[in-house]
């Protein structure tokens, strides 16, 4: 599950007015219609997340504003594909995070015409949503939360999002191109998104001719660790996820004992990763493993026409979840306009990338995941993409 983070706590002057205009736009039931474009030949569309304008102060704040950032970059990029003859009826719920409320959206007689449905997060909503899914024949793309695996499987169902188990290979994929002498050592996590990254890794080295050399770790055996730790007859690539540079730094600190040639392949946000001397992330070759990338050398310039619509409409700026939810609906628009359907048959195995996102859907045994992780070299303060494949 890609981790869903808002740090502004209250509403400035033109968050209230975009939350206003949103309040209106659901007033009186957790669903309205929207069309972009008012003809009779359209592509409907559903949206069902966690808005909580029933409740927008209250503790759900953070979400919500997450979720109210989506939808203004989604909205914006369904506009700009007007233009392009795009038609699109949308049909917006509010679910509340809430599983009942998610049942009783789908019982709604217009959710079985619906052309797709963009999913709540969290699995127990997916699975709500696969099973409808199945059933109705309704694509349904997940733009927050990537499912491991789903009962029954799915070739309706879309993860926009790379899984842990895709993270997974990409990491394995690095490794056997460029590392192959090193002992990978994979620092547990306590959340339970990593354990499906770490039983992927474990299957994909189990499944390698050759012995390949891992060990899984714990925080607190890093903590512990002194200089035989990693003895300095191999090299080592390490593999990582923190919140915070505090915990980076209880990781170098770790590794500053040791005589090893040692390079961090992690799973770390770029702001927290520039919080880290450079000393640091230069010694040990620190990369990004990464669902979304903006180049920042060239993001003014791309991205020009896109800031100057999302303001004109909200005045606001986009944030990184309006551009996810920016480049989630121009891919919807652009594979509604070349085949006029969403079926895995017609883009499955195709590179899509749009401001932030790659997307590039293959099958799994359950359903339809994005395969399209970046990895990314911090260097000189801007993010740069490893070509390593």
């Amino acid at each position: 599950m890609t981790s869903v983070q808002n740090h502004r706590q209250q509403l400035n002057g033109n968050k209230i007015k975009v939350f206003l205009f949103f309040v209106l736009f659901l007033l009186g039931s957790t669903q309205r219609v929207f069309a972009i474009n008012k003809t009779d030949s359209t592509f409907k569309i559903a949206i069902i997340l966690p808005f909580h304008y029933n409740d927008y102060n209250g503790a759900n704040i953070n979400r919500s504003n997450i979720m109210l950032d989506y939808f203004q970059g989604f909205y914006t990029a369904l506009k700009e594909y007007q233009n392009k003859g795009l038609n699109v009826k949308l049909f917006i719920y509010d679910n509340e995070h809430d599983t009942s409320i998610t049942k009783e959206i789908l019982l709604k007689p217009e959710l079985s015409k619906m052309d797709l449905i963009i999913a709540p997060i969290l699995d127990e909503h997916l699975h709500l949503l696969n099973r409808f899914s199945s059933k109705k024949q309704i694509a349904v793309l997940s733009p927050f939360t990537a499912a491991d695996s789903l009962f029954p499987k799915n070739p309706l169902f879309f993860n926009a999002v790379p899984s842990e188990k895709t993270k997974a290979e990409t990491f394995f994929e690095y490794y056997r191109k460029n590392c192959r002498n090193c002992e990978i050592i994979v620092v547990k996590s306590a959340n339970q998104k990593s354990l499906a990254f770490e039983k992927k890794l474990e299957n994909l080295i189990s499944g390698m001719r050759g012995w390949v050399p891992y060990r899984f770790v714990t925080e607190d055996e890093i903590e512990n660790a002194d200089s035989t730790f990693m003895p300095g007859n191999l090299d080592y690539l390490v593999y990582h996820t923190a919140e915070n540079s505090k915990d980076i730094k209880n990781l170098t600190t770790c590794l500053d004992k040791q005589n090893s040639n040692i390079e961090i392949l992690a799973e770390y946000k770029p702001s927290v990763l520039k919080a880290v001397h450079y000393s640091k992330r230069n010694k040990y070759k620190i990369k990004i493993l990464s669902s979304d990338f903006i180049n920042a050398a060239d993001s003014a310039e791309t991205m020009r026409e896109f800031k100057n619509n999302y303001k004109s409409e909200f005045s606001l700026n986009p944030s990184r979840y309006s551009i996810i939810g920016h480049d989630q609906a121009s891919f919807i628009s652009e594979i509604f306009l070349k085949y006029n359907r969403f079926k895995a048959a017609d883009f499955v195995g195709d590179k899509y990338r749009f401001y932030s996102t790659r997307f590039w859907f293959k099958i799994d045994p359950h359903c339809n995941q994005n395969k399209g992780v970046f990895i990314l070299n911090f260097n000189d303060n801007v993010l740069e993409e490893v070509n390593f494949r």
